[in-house]
């Protein structure tokens, strides 16, 4: 191990965190250098499924003790239990006095996308949980709503499922909003630690799905670059406007979606297996934040109408944030993997008698 450390050492604005939600993967990537924890839909369902064991005897003690709750609710409570314990891995990273720092971030419900008092609650509820806590929202339209109101209450928040330039924006505007409010009141803003992810993975994957159901045809490494793209657009606004909000990278296909981020003021969530996999390749550690996507691979992505919808700001209004295919993909994805979770509730709530 070293190579991520070696990162961050030359780079000490570049911080890197992981995501998942298991205990050994936490522990592991602390070793790597990991200085924060993401988590998502996709997390919560492995690890009760992959954990199931461990998590039936828990799932039944909440279900006992609130008998008035639906399958829905347990999960919930569910959650917010694991991640109360599971965040405490990060509390001595955190303790150093670095709000930056020592994170771990839990996504309010998936199926709570459009309801923005909903999200408003289940954030109040994780940022309850300690206090080092950020809380994921999803960018849609509701969520940009969501998102001024959390942070005007104190709340660290994490913008997700963010795939355009205008989302992007929106969020940003929104924690600003937010933050003045606060600053107008004389509250401070200083432990406040605002996060827009930018989901490279998921763009690619939809770009490729695109162009195969359309029978287009371009440069098929393009496609690679384009979750990158659209980032590195994102961040180079951000930095010119001087927003409060940090980027962080998340959804890791290949190596562009580290190698073409060392050296920026930025976040990235790495998974372990990956982790594992940058820390033993020989990717030389050079500042690539500030490099530009080649102007020929440019040529090529904009030849695709979805993507020069995520990349030219003013080209979706926030009102279609909800219905931007990568959106609407992700949040089908999401709510499957969430209710995969949830069947395995339902399972343990209301066992089978005939099995």
């Amino acid at each position: 191990m070293g190579k991520i450390k070696d990162i961050t050492k030359a780079f000490p604005m570049t911080d890197i965190w992981v995501d998942s939600f298991h205990v050994e993967d936490h522990k592991q990537a602390i070793e790597f250098g990991s200085v924060g924890v993401t988590t998502s839909p996709t997390w919560v369902s492995r690890m009760m499924l992959n954990e199931l064991g461990e998590q039936e005897e828990i799932v039944k003690a909440i279900a006992d003790k609130y008998p008035e709750d639906d399958m829905f609710e347990v999960m919930w409570k569910w959650t917010l239990q694991m991640g109360e314990a599971r965040s405490k891995v990060m509390l001595p990273i955190w303790r150093d006095g670095k709000p930056k720092k020592g994170r771990f971030s839990i996504q309010t419900s998936i199926l709570e996308y459009r309801n923005t008092e909903r999200m408003i609650t289940m954030a109040e509820e994780v940022h309850a949980l300690g206090e080092n806590m950020q809380v994921k929202i999803p960018a849609t339209k509701a969520g940009i709503k969501a998102m001024e109101e959390a942070t005007y209450k104190g709340i660290s928040v994490m913008a997700t499922i963010c795939f355009s330039v205008d989302q992007a924006v929106a969020v940003a505007h929104a924690i600003e909003s937010g933050m003045k409010r606060r600053e107008s009141e004389g509250k401070s803003n200083e432990m406040l630690n605002p996060v827009c992810a930018v989901l490279l993975g998921m763009q690619d994957d939809w770009l490729k799905d695109y162009t195969e159901s359309n029978n287009i045809v371009i440069d098929p490494g393009a496609i690679n670059w384009a979750g990158v793209a659209v980032c590195k657009e994102v961040a180079r606004i951000f930095k010119a406007r001087n927003y409060k909000t940090r980027v962080l990278t998340a959804y890791y296909r290949h190596h562009l979606h580290y190698s073409q981020f060392i050296g920026g003021d930025i976040i990235m969530t790495i998974p372990l297996k990956w982790q594992k996999r940058f820390d033993a390749s020989d990717i030389k550690i050079e500042e690539t934040m500030s490099k530009s996507v080649d102007e020929d691979i440019m040529k090529e992505l904009k030849k695709l109408a979805p993507f020069e919808l995520a990349i030219e700001e003013g080209s979706l209004s926030v009102d279609e944030f909800d219905t931007f295919p990568p959106v609407v993909l992700t949040i089908r994805y999401f709510t499957q993997c969430y209710e995969d979770a949830l069947t395995a509730v339902k399972d343990i709530m209301l066992p089978d008698p005939i099995k």
